[in-house]
């Protein structure tokens, strides 16, 4: 009784509510795809650009490796494994956080690219002791523009999917599919 009067007293307010499908809308707001165009591109010109980066820093760390001292002669080499250590890890949790819309490897993504892999890249690029070539300084200038590229899209992408998973908690909430796997 009480809740048909409810009902009835909604429907003069709000015509039609009484016929939305939460089902759909549930449905629809679930086969969105929130991955990153930007993001993927820049994922993709740095997959073409990291082995020529390295392929540069490898040909002028064999002119310039008897010229350093023993101290940046360690530096050098230890940094530049780091790099390319930490820009496959990145590449592969770039692509797999994007594509497949998983927050956690997009926020390792992220992390990785700001806090480990952007300070080593400014430090090769701006450190005189080392005795950087122009050829190099231009290509790791290429990287750091892009690793900022991907920061800036890496967290627009994070902040829309994580939107977006918090939409369709709230939808699965409300048709009652919480426990339930699709």
């Amino acid at each position: 009784m009480w809740k048909s009067k409810v009902i009835t007293a909604s429907n003069r307010i709000f015509p039609g509510l009484i016929y939305h499908d939460w089902e759909k809308q549930y449905w629809d707001a679930g086969h969105l795809v929130k991955s990153n165009l930007p993001l993927q591109m820049a994922l993709y010109f740095d997959i073409w650009f990291f082995p020529i980066w390295f392929f540069i820093i490898l040909l002028g760390l064999d002119a310039k490796y008897y010229n350093l001292s023993g101290v940046y002669k360690f530096i050098n080499i230890s940094v530049y494994l780091l790099i390319t250590c930490i820009e496959c890890l990145k590449l592969y949790l770039g692509y797999l956080g994007n594509l497949s819309e998983k927050i956690p490897e997009l926020a390792s993504f992220w992390l990785i690219s700001a806090l480990l892999q952007f300070p080593l890249l400014v430090f090769m690029l701006l450190d005189a002791n080392i005795l950087i070539f122009f050829i190099e300084k231009a290509s790791t200038g290429m990287m750091v523009l892009l690793l900022i590229f991907e920061i800036i899209t890496g967290t627009i992408a994070l902040n829309n999917i994580a939107a977006h998973h918090l939409k369709r908690f709230y939808m699965a909430q409300l048709c009652g599919r919480v426990n339930k796997f699709n």
